[in-house]
């Protein structure tokens, strides 16, 4: 008797795919994500940097450090100088910062701690991209070469039934060969398809420092789409954050520049010992700013200035197309991925199981069953794949909004 078996459905397939994993160590995608972070050498990079910067922050407010001068004067050359006694001089002088040049150094470098910050979360956002476009399509290699599995050892149970057929003259020696040959195709794809889903373990497995299994991988839950405030999303995201701390870091670096123009004072102040007479020395200096002004520097800083605002502006314009569009897709994915059960696998389920009826009673020929197969086996794959990509297509649009990948 014909096998009657229905197509295995999507739901059933990931239940396989769960199971297979209860075998398994799981891993499921937020167990990646936490992994990779904890592991991830650029973010220790990132890591280092901030504390680098936090550093620079606590000593970019040191005062400038005082000189000490040691000076002697008057030596006489020849007998008839022999009365003339030297001048000893010890002398301490400080430079005193004026027009607010320890404060612009602090703003610099509070800019430069923010700038650190925000790269180490733009890292770790592409660290979260990467890791969750190598997990689910490691997901989807494994979830394929299991539905081609189910689809190889349906066929070959159908081979065996027709090769019975065969042998008792009921059935036709040239259905059985087209059986067989369609048999080794799929076989081949399945070669194919173990070879894509190992590679995919091992892609995800060298960037988790992970052996990761067959099976062992979850099919995640669809996450929410990001929150709708558009300004808040643009605002939100790490690569516009960067460009905010751009033109922070412009506009501090401009005041320091604007600083630098002003003159600083010198005091000095120390001893001096004259004929055997110790007297005091103090004096107060002021360089006079008629030629250089840091006019150069100031305006290569308002340059820059000018330039990351303009960066800033190109920056929130691309991510508001960014944000739109991968909200466009996901919520796409999301209405298609809903009826894609009724619309495409139940029907070519049902149409499987009535050709397998109809050949069983010998009112279908091996063609038509044949063509059932494949299309049966088709919509799985394609419902598994779209189900895949609503998922990653959701978790795009929340990283585009400047969200978690998973909340």
């Amino acid at each position: 008797m014909l096998c009657r078996r229905p197509l295995v459905p999507l739901a059933v397939v990931l239940l396989w795919l769960s199971s297979a994993a209860a075998a398994q160590t799981p891993l499921t995608l937020r167990d990646a994500l936490s992994r990779a972070e904890a592991l991830a050498p650029e973010l220790a990079a990132a890591d280092a940097r901030v504390e680098a910067a936090s550093a620079g922050l606590d000593y970019a407010g040191a005062l400038p450090n005082p000189s000490l001068e040691l000076r002697s004067e008057n030596w006489a050359a020849g007998a008839d100088r022999s009365d003339v006694l030297p001048d000893t001089f010890v002398v301490a002088s400080q430079v005193i910062e004026l027009g607010g040049k320890r404060r612009a150094r602090r703003e610099v470098a509070a800019a430069d701690l923010n700038g650190t910050r925000t790269a180490r979360e733009s890292a770790a956002r592409t660290l979260q991209h990467d890791v969750v476009a190598l997990y689910l399509e490691a997901l989807r290699a494994d979830a394929q070469h299991r539905v081609l599995a189910m689809q190889a050892d349906d066929l070959a149970e159908l081979v065996r039934i027709v090769e019975r057929r065969v042998a008792v003259g009921t059935t036709a020696e040239a259905d059985l060969l087209k059986l067989r040959s369609d048999l080794a195709r799929v076989r081949i794809d399945l070669v194919r398809a173990a070879a894509a889903a190992d590679q995919a373990r091992m892609r995800l497995g060298a960037r988790l420092d992970l052996d990761v299994a067959a099976g062992s991988l979850q099919l995640p839950s669809m996450p929410p789409l990001p929150d709708a405030d558009l300004a808040a999303s643009i605002e939100r995201r790490p690569d516009v954050q960067a460009a905010t701390r751009s033109v922070e870091a412009a506009r501090a670096r401009l005041r320091m520049a604007g600083a630098a123009a002003v003159p600083d004072a010198m005091v000095e102040g120390g001893v001096k010992r004259t004929a055997g007479v110790n007297t005091g020395v103090l004096a107060v200096g002021i360089s006079l700013p008629v030629f250089a002004r840091n006019r150069q520097a100031r305006a290569l800083a308002a340059g820059e200035l000018a330039a990351a605002e303009r960066q800033l502006d190109a920056t929130r314009r691309r991510a508001h197309g960014e944000i739109t569009a991968a909200h466009a897709a996901a919520q796409r994915y999301a209405r298609e991925v809903r009826q894609i059960r009724t619309a495409l696998v139940e029907p070519a389920s049902e149409a499987r199981t009535a050709i397998r009826a109809a050949f069983g009673s010998g009112t279908a020929d091996i063609l038509s069953l044949l063509d059932a197969e494949r299309v049966a086996a088709d919509a799985e794959r394609m419902a598994l794949d779209l189900e895949v990509d609503a998922i990653r297509a959701a978790i795009e649009a929340r990283l585009a909004a400047g969200e978690d990948p998973l909340p």
